[in-house]
C-alpha cells in the first residue's frame, strides 16, 4: 500500500473517530443530566433507538481506533517521523473545550424544558379530559356524594363502580382515586377509594384506606377544603420521580370529595 493511501487512511479514520468521540460525550452527557435529574424526556421507541446507537458507536470507535493504529503504526514504519510536518492549529484545544461545555449547556437547557413542556402538556390534556367527563356525569358525581354521606358499608362497591366507568371514559385518563374526610375515633382523618381496593373488599367487605397526604403538595389544599373553604383544581408534578397529580373538588348535598388523578409516567413525550 502507498504512503499516501496509508496517510489518507490514518487521517481519514481519525477524523471519524473524532466525530464518533464527540457523539458518545453528547449521549454520556445527556444520559448523566437524565440519571441526575431522574427523568426521561424521550417515549419509549426513541428511548430504544438511542440505546442502540449509543451501543453502536461504542463498536465503531473501537473499529476505528484500531484501523487508525494499524495504518500510524505502518506510517512509522515505512517512513522517518522528521520528514512527517505536522502542524497544530493554535487554540484547537480550547475551541473544542468551548464547544463540548456549550453543547452541554443546550442538552440541559433542551432536556429540562422539554421535560416541563411534556408536563404541562400532558396535564392540560388530562384536566380537560377529566372536567369534559365530570360534566357529562354530574348525576353520578352526586350520587357518591350521598353515598358517603349515608356511610354504608355495601355502597362502598357503588363507588369504586363509578370511578371505574368515569376513568374508562377517555382512553388518556390516568389513575383514578377518591378522597374523602372520615373520623378515627374522635379525630379527623382522610380515606381513599383506590382502583384496587375492590380485590380486599370481597375477600372481607368493605375496610377504609387511609390516605396519606404529601408534604409541600397536597396536605394544604385538602386540610382547607375539608375544613370548608373554597379551592379550585389543583394540578401538581415532580421532576425527579415524574409523577403527576390532579385534584379535582367537588361539593354535593350530601359529603364533599376529591377525585385525584395520577400517574407514574417512566417515559417522557420526545420522539416516537
Amino acid at each position: 500500500m502507498r504512503l499516501e493511501t496509508k496517510a489518507q487512511i490514518s487521517k481519514a479514520t481519525l477524523s471519524l473517530l473524532v466525530i464518533v468521540t464527540w457523539l458518545f460525550l453528547s449521549g454520556i452527557v445527556v444520559l448523566v443530566l437524565c440519571v441526575g435529574f431522574q427523568v426521561n424526556p424521550f417515549r419509549e421507541t426513541t428511548t430504544g433507538f438511542l440505546i442502540a446507537a449509543f451501543t453502536g458507536l461504542i463498536g465503531v470507535a473501537a473499529i476505528l481506533v484500531l484501523l487508525n493504529v494499524a495504518t500510524n503504526i505502518s506510517l512509522i514504519a515505512d517512513s522517518k517521523l522528521s520528514e512527517l510536518k505536522i502542524e497544530t492549529g493554535q487554540g484547537a484545544l480550547r475551541k473544542w473545550l468551548l464547544a463540548f461545555l456549550a453543547f452541554t449547556v443546550v442538552a440541559a437547557g433542551l432536556i429540562a424544558g422539554g421535560t416541563y413542556l411534556s408536563k404541562e402538556k400532558y396535564l392540560n390534556v388530562v384536566q380537560r379530559q377529566a372536567n369534559e367527563v365530570l360534566r357529562e356525569n354530574g348525576s353520578l358525581l352526586e350520587e357518591i356524594s350521598g353515598l358517603l354521606a349515608a356511610n354504608k358499608n355495601e355502597d362502598y362497591r357503588r363507588i369504586y363502580d363509578i370511578l371505574t366507568f368515569l376513568r374508562d371514559q377517555r382512553h388518556d385518563l390516568p389513575q383514578l382515586s377518591l378522597i374523602y374526610s372520615g373520623k378515627f375515633g374522635d379525630k379527623a382523618a382522610l380515606f381513599m377509594v383506590g382502583p384496587y381496593d375492590y380485590q380486599d373488599w370481597d375477600k372481607q367487605g368493605y375496610v377504609g384506606k387511609y390516605y396519606g397526604c404529601k408534604q409541600n403538595v397536597d396536605c394544604d389544599y385538602l386540610k382547607k377544603f375539608f375544613a370548608g373553604e373554597k379551592t379550585n383544581t389543583l394540578t401538581k408534578y415532580t421532576l425527579r420521580d415524574d409523577q403527576f397529580y390532579i385534584y379535582i373538588p367537588y361539593t354535593g348535598k350530601g359529603a364533599r370529595f376529591v377525585l385525584l388523578f395520577e400517574r407514574v409516567n417512566s417515559y417522557g413525550k420526545i420522539g416516537s
